[in-house]
């Protein structure tokens, strides 16, 4: 299989250099890849007005590398952009080209097999397992942010321009060029909101900048505002993990913003304004907040036409036990819209039988002629096994 990498350059319509965070997303792709036993057979350039050369003059690293095997993931990823530079340019040239190309990395990742190109994108976009997020240091935080707007508790657009030694240039409403903040200013915010897990913004906890630092901690994950008074808070299901790659927590904290706005309008359109709805699995009725809109095939691999099918694509799954267990592969639905379980043989009395046994068979509500194709991937692509007779 090969994984590609779009390449980083220029500006889009949003004025936001297109692929701005390609070096963090490399690092993050190539930490998962390592977790996941993975052997890099081959990265190289993969820029279309190149693909006329032969394979030998754009390779970049040549395998196979166990990743497994690999303890400084950040030289690795150095060695890997830093090669781009000279692919491409003629021969004498002075400067060295964008060390940001268009990259394919191809793979042997273990479990995974031809036709699981999906999953093992599914997969790779998932957080690491557990919950727990890598805390970043201020310098590391602000340069994922440059060029995005990003609002205080009052509404304000502010933007970090640039970074350079101890100072971060940030654009106010009042400061259109800038001004510069010290990034000490930031790490006291983010030392302080790791161990108090809450912050008030005002001068007296935050400094001066206090309402820009604070709209720098409400970026992380798990970490939102909350006002009367105005405070950053971090989620108590949130564990910390310092010592590691600080883009890992930016990357996630973009998407779990992203994810929890889009679980709130799923629900709201899946449920209407009812106070409670039944499970579409075990058809037990829950208050809305034990209830998550699941999707029936992983948003991860869906395209955007799927995306927008929002009534078929997604259901109501409680999270007593439906939503994992879907979500795991433990269970599916056939094609006539009934739950299947895995092959329940070997599998000792406990309270997962118990469940598993509950839920064979029960009618899925969210299961129709539009549904279908969308389970039938979850069927071929996630479901452990055979399901019960």
């Amino acid at each position: 299989m090969s994984l590609v990498l779009e390449s980083a350059g220029g500006k889009g319509r949003d004025g936001l250099a297109r692929n701005h965070q390609y070096v963090p997303a490399l690092l993050l792709l190539l930490h998962r890849l390592r977790d996941r036993q993975a052997v890099l057979l081959t990265a190289l350039v993969a820029s279309a007005n190149l693909s006329a050369q032969p394979e030998s003059q754009r390779t970049l690293l040549a395998g196979p590398l166990e990743l497994a095997g690999v303890t400084d993931i950040e030289r690795l990823r150095l060695d890997i952009t830093s090669a781009q530079g000279r692919i491409g340019m003629p021969a004498g040239a002075k400067k060295e080209g964008n060390n940001r190309k268009r990259l394919q990395l191809r793979l042997d990742v273990p479990g995974y097999g031809p036709g699981d190109a999906g999953l093992l994108a599914a997969d790779l976009a998932a957080p690491p397992a557990g919950g727990s997020q890598v805390w970043p240091n201020a310098g590391e935080l602000l340069r994922s942010l440059i060029g995005d707007e990003i609002r205080t508790v009052s509404g304000n657009p502010n933007m970090v321009l640039a970074v350079h030694g101890d100072t971060a240039l940030v654009r106010t409403g009042r400061s259109p060029t800038g001004q510069p903040v010290g990034i000490g200013e930031v790490q006291k915010g983010l030392d302080k909101l790791a161990g108090l897990r809450s912050v008030r913004v005002n001068v007296d906890e935050l400094g001066h900048r206090s309402a820009f630092v604070g709209a720098v901690l409400a970026t992380l994950p798990g970490a939102q505002f909350t006002d009367n008074p105005a405070t950053v808070t971090l989620s108590t299901s949130i564990r910390l993990q310092t010592g590691s790659d600080p883009a890992f927590a930016v990357l996630d904290g973009v998407a779990q913003v992203k994810i929890r706005k889009e679980q709130a309008q799923l629900r709201n359109l899946l449920a209407g304004d009812r106070a409670q709805a039944a499970c579409a699995l075990c058809g037990h009725e829950y208050p809305m907040g034990f209830l998550v809109a699941a999707h029936v095939k992983r948003r991860a691999v869906c395209s955007d036409d799927e995306r927008r099918d929002l009534n078929h694509v997604a259901m109501l799954a409680c999270s007593f036990g439906c939503d994992a267990l879907y979500e795991s592969g433990w269970i599916t639905v056939d094609e006539h819209g009934h739950v299947r379980t895995t092959s329940l043989a070997g599998l000792p009395e406990s309270r997962l039988r118990q469940q598993l046994q509950h839920l064979d068979g029960r009618r899925c509500t969210a299961h129709s002629d539009r549904s279908e194709p969308y389970f039938a991937w979850h069927r071929g692509t996630v479901f452990r096994g055979t399901s019960t007779p």
